[in-house]
């Protein structure tokens, strides 16, 4: 199994840079089990999976599709060749075997990992996945998304990054407070999986500088898709 290298070269006080070479997203977790927004709190990843993906009949059936796809899109537009196919990824799902009242979201990981000869492995859970209207007697109920994203070393289990969103569209003169974002949105009612595309880039202007790609002989790439 590839491991992470770590760059003793940084500046005092900066953070570690971490340096992987190929990373996968694994299908998301649905459920209720919803993370401290305390990252520092969050057991989300030792927590057995039945814990997690308790059914909820309001998350809507593509939730764990929809918002697997756009991280995987978004991770391979920053990363490219360095994102394990997602064909591959789901032979790889079909061959894992899991114990749910067990195995916990840093074991799926790890096992995952081993499988595909990754040294990150990236676990998304969703816990609220509505359409507009779709609260009973709340016709003008607007969309709302909540999913949260997390890297996780193979070697050792360790997270090393943590992104969460948790979204619902409100009218402008509901929250003034927020209506540079309404505007960034756009004024217009949003559907649940414009909501979900919005909130995976959101999540992912967020991602640390100091975790890069390098290629196999652990020579940095660039991480911008710009370039």
């Amino acid at each position: 199994i590839p491991s992470l290298a770590a760059d003793d070269g940084a500046p005092a006080g900066a953070p570690e840079r971490i340096v992987f070479k190929r990373a996968a997203v694994a299908s998301f977790l649905v459920g209720r089990g919803r993370p401290d927004m305390d990252e520092s709190m969050d057991l989300t990843l030792s927590c057995p999976i039945g814990q997690i993906c308790k059914d909820d009949p309001t998350i809507l059936p593509q939730a764990g599709i929809t918002l697997t796809r756009l991280v995987d899109q978004q991770l391979r537009g920053r990363f490219n060749r360095q994102v394990a196919p997602r064909s591959e990824v789901q032979d790889a799902e079909v061959e894992l075997v899991l114990n749910s009242q067990q195995d916990t979201p840093r074991d799926m990981a790890k096992k995952l990992g081993r499988i595909l000869k990754v040294d990150v492995a990236v676990i998304g859970t969703v816990w609220r996945y509505r359409e507009r209207g779709a609260v009973a007697g709340m016709p003008e109920s607007p969309a709302t998304v909540a999913f949260a994203v997390y890297f996780i070393e193979v070697e050792s289990g360790r997270m090393l990054w943590r992104g969460l969103f948790e979204g619902t569209q409100q009218t402008l003169l509901g929250n003034l407070f927020q209506a540079k974002e309404q505007f960034k949105l756009g004024l217009k009612w949003l559907t649940v999986g414009e909501l979900a595309e919005h909130g995976v880039r959101e999540v992912f202007q967020k991602f640390p500088p100091n975790i890069l790609p390098g290629d196999f002989t652990g020579e940095i790439q660039s991480s911008d898709p710009e370039k």
